[in-house]
């Protein structure tokens, strides 16, 4: 819409007008940009399509500008949002730009421009399903390693104690101890590292179980959590912390087991 305005109005109307007057003809409209200082105002007039009080730099003509385009916009504030536009040689350069990005697009996908859309639509449905199913895959070697698959799983004296390393990072670790400390009919401690961005521990207990009662998990994590070269905090049910020695995993997991006397 702002483009054919551009290309139907000849002229912009430029006033000065006492700012009361102003006020009594045009009323609050006039300053959407903000109030200008003084008791007399440069009104701006496009048309029948918008005036405002403005002492900036106008064209005379709109045809001048040649073309707008909006590339972003953010929020100010609520209800508010902020316009960024580029005009004339910019909107061209702009214009050149997307169609470069949409023409390398279509050559990755080897489709045509019209395609793309449903291209692009049909990869990231798929790339959803291939996630969901990955992260199932995940959650089955958790439970095939901790039931006894391998020597990541322990029991003692009524509780199941896991110490494993994981590949994942903070928020797959999190939904892992999850599946873990869930199921209160199985009194669990499990403990978990990872050197994804940096050595990673996550210790967590089965809530009101004799593992939450015997096990405290700030107090483990405190004790193994040097060997990584960092610290954490939490709370007796859960803790979690970082380090910068991400090689001294394996150390700070043997040490948990030591503590645990497994």
């Amino acid at each position: 819409m702002a483009n054919e305005i551009i290309g139907q109005v000849q002229r912009t109307d430029k006033t000065e007008l006492n700012r009361k007057d102003a006020d009594k003809k045009y009323g609050f409209d006039l300053y959407q940009g903000g109030a200008p200082k003084g008791d007399s105002i440069r009104v701006l007039r496009i048309s029948d399509h918008d005036v405002q009080a403005c002492g900036g730099t106008h064209h005379d003509e709109p045809g001048q500008i040649g073309s707008i385009r909006v590339i972003r916009s953010t929020a100010v504030q609520d209800g508010v949002e902020r316009l960024h536009i580029v005009a004339g040689q910019a909107a061209l350069n702009y214009a050149r730009e997307q169609d470069e990005l949409l023409r390398r697009t279509v050559d990755i996908f080897g489709i045509n421009s019209e395609d793309l859309p449903r291209t692009a639509e049909r990869f990231f449905t798929e790339w959803k399903e291939q996630r969901k199913r990955i992260q199932h895959l995940e959650a089955e070697i958790v439970r095939i390693k901790t039931s006894g698959g391998d020597d990541s799983s322990y029991s003692k004296d009524g509780v199941r104690i896991v110490v494993m390393e994981s590949d994942g990072d903070l928020k797959q670790m999190t939904k892992m101890l999850k599946e873990l400390t869930l199921d209160n009919s199985n009194p669990t401690l499990a403990i978990l590292g990872s050197r994804v961005g940096g050595g990673k521990l996550m210790i967590a207990t089965t809530e009101d179980t004799i593992a939450s009662e015997r096990y405290n998990a700030v107090d483990l994590l405190r004790e193994i959590s040097p060997l990584i070269s960092g610290g954490g905090g939490g709370r007796p049910t859960f803790a979690q912390g970082g380090g910068s020695n991400p090689d001294g995993l394996d150390d700070a997991l043997n040490e948990a087991k030591n503590i645990l006397e497994l």
